[in-house]
């Protein structure tokens, strides 16, 4: 899976263009270098406590909304995290999750 500031940078690219904002706007509105904008969308960097009220603030969102993260997820990686519960779960659970699954396909 990825990484928590790769995963937060994608979310913070989508939060923009949702909102129609430019990188240099909420650096503005953030205080900060534009710059650092830049390098937490690449997942390089990751904000400060501070500078996560500013955004939720900027973009009028609840907390949770900055981290909501599933959508970002590419199928390949749905399919590994699926795997990795499967071969840690125990024999009743992999019957139940096998229930569910082939529920779903029907």
């Amino acid at each position: 899976m990825a990484k928590l500031r790769e995963l937060f940078g994608k979310r913070l690219d989508e939060l923009l263009k949702k909102h129609k904002m430019k990188q240099c706007e909420l650096a503005e509105k953030l205080g900060i270098d534009p710059q650092s904008i830049s390098r937490m969308i690449s997942g390089k960097h990751f904000p400060k406590e501070e500078n996560l009220e500013k955004m939720i603030l900027a973009f009028n969102i609840q907390p949770q909304e900055l981290f909501t993260f599933s959508h970002s997820i590419n199928d390949k990686e749905l399919i590994a995290d699926i795997n990795r519960i499967v071969q840690n779960a125990s024999s009743s659970k992999i019957r139940l999750i096998h229930k569910i699954i082939a529920a779903i396909n029907e």
